[in-house]
């Protein structure tokens, strides 16, 4: 059994908040504003409070099945309950929301334009390397897991 956790190539959260950082820069030099004013802001509010709210609810059911959040950490159980029943990354997808929801809150288009890119990245970097990982330590579970759940919603 492999107990050295996944080989991911970099902090989900940290890919996430640099492309987003960037891109916020990006958007001074260049702007690309998103109309909507007050209905705009909301949205990004909305979208940001549904993003922190699963990221609390997937961390919270991870450490209440005994197993880590750290994504080079061994996991000691496979968790299927909770936001893990509608989708394998529920702190990714909680990323993607928060992502999006400051780019739409702040106005610019620029993170909105990259995000498909960033997906790609995500699942290449992170998403990939666990699956692969989780595959081999919990086979045949695993498998039929990914079966029955999406990788994203």
């Amino acid at each position: 059994m492999d107990t050295s956790g996944a080989r991911v190539r970099v902090l989900p959260p940290l890919l996430f908040l640099v492309v987003l950082v960037v891109l916020l820069f990006v958007d001074r030099l260049v702007p690309l504003p998103v109309p909507g004013g007050a209905v705009r802001v909301a949205l990004g509010v909305v979208l940001v409070a549904l993003g922190l709210a699963l990221m609390v609810w997937a961390g919270r059911v991870m450490l209440g099945s005994h197993t880590t959040v750290n994504p080079w950490g061994s996991v000691s159980s496979l968790v299927t309950g909770g936001p893990f029943r509608f989708t394998r990354n529920p702190i990714y997808l909680s990323d993607l929301l928060l992502y999006l929801g400051v780019a739409v809150w702040v106005g610019t288009w620029w993170p909105l334009f990259a995000a498909p890119l960033l997906v790609l990245a995500a699942q290449w970097l992170v998403i990939g390397p666990e699956e692969r990982y989780l595959t081999q330590r919990f086979g045949a579970d695993y498998t039929a897991y990914r079966q029955r759940v999406r990788r994203w919603i």
